[in-house]
């Protein structure tokens, strides 16, 4: 595997820390994130005043979000200061 210039490497750690950043926000507990759907179905369902109702995601699992804690440890590791660290080992 190629040697990252310092340039490149700066930039990934940008990157990372840039996620890093998106992570806390999202996963902070005074965020909820909601699926909209055209009305709600349950007691717990959020209506809008159009009709819509909005239902709590959990964030933690079975999302999408699940994957940025992966990219991130990806990352991570990818930018380890180890000798011999391959992405092609994760």
């Amino acid at each position: 595997m190629a040697t990252l210039t310092k340039k490149q490497r700066a930039s990934l750690e940008l990157v990372l820390r840039d996620m890093k950043r998106a992570r806390n926000y999202i996963f902070s507990p005074t965020l909820a994130i909601a699926h909209k759907r055209a009305y709600g179905t349950t007691t717990l369902d959020y209506v809008r005043p159009d009709g819509t109702a909005l239902y709590e995601v959990t964030k933690e699992y079975g999302s999408d979000l699940c994957g940025l804690d992966t990219a991130i440890a990806h990352l991570e590791r990818f930018l380890a200061p180890t000798e011999g660290n391959s992405y092609h080992e994760l």
